[in-house]
């Protein structure tokens, strides 16, 4: 028996070591430099899918975003989504920075201040969002990555996550017009 339970805690650790992930560090002297204040200045298009967590796509949609940045470094992202059903969703960032590569991001559906970290050709954002279920709304915790590809456009994915098991994804491209 002694065996058995030494066996399992193996197991258990090997998957969990096994399980890290990306980590921002992953993406250290990545080329081209994803700068958010020159990337995220101006007109862009998104177009997008999420699926549940089963991986099968349950949405599309497409959008536009505007951003800007003011005399103090502060960065707005002005959002507008329209889903395949007709729904319109809009969200508003406001960027803050706090070192050279690193903000705190806060937007109207999210729940309390994000951080957000630059580094290499990538950008990752932690948040917490909360989103409409039935006739409530629910907490979802998100790890959004987005990576800047040599011609302009953006890949975004992200986990959408509910007592640490995904319960969706989202893949977006952004173009900067």
């Amino acid at each position: 028996m002694k065996l058995f339970k030494t066996a399992i805690l193996f197991i258990f650790i090997i998957l969990i070591t096994g399980c890290t992930g990306m980590k921002i560090e992953d993406f250290n002297n990545k080329t081209p430099e994803f700068i958010p204040q020159e990337y995220f200045n101006g007109n862009l298009r998104a177009y997008g899918l999420v699926k549940d967590r089963s991986g099968n796509i349950i949405r599309t949609f497409k959008g536009t975003m505007k951003g800007s940045w003011d005399e103090n470094g502060i960065g707005t992202l002005d959002e507008y989504f329209v889903y395949d059903d007709g729904e319109e969703m809009i969200r508003t960032w406001t960027l803050k920075p706090t070192s050279k590569k690193e903000f705190i991001a806060t937007a109207n559906d999210i729940v309390g201040p994000s951080k957000m970290i630059a580094n290499g050709n990538t950008v990752m954002l932690d948040y917490v969002m909360r989103v409409p279920y039935k006739s409530s709304t629910i907490d979802l915790s998100v790890r959004d990555w987005l990576h800047l590809q040599d011609d302009g456009v953006i890949i975004n994915h992200s986990k959408m996550k509910k007592f640490g098991f995904v319960v969706g994804e989202l893949v977006i491209t952004i173009l900067k017009d």
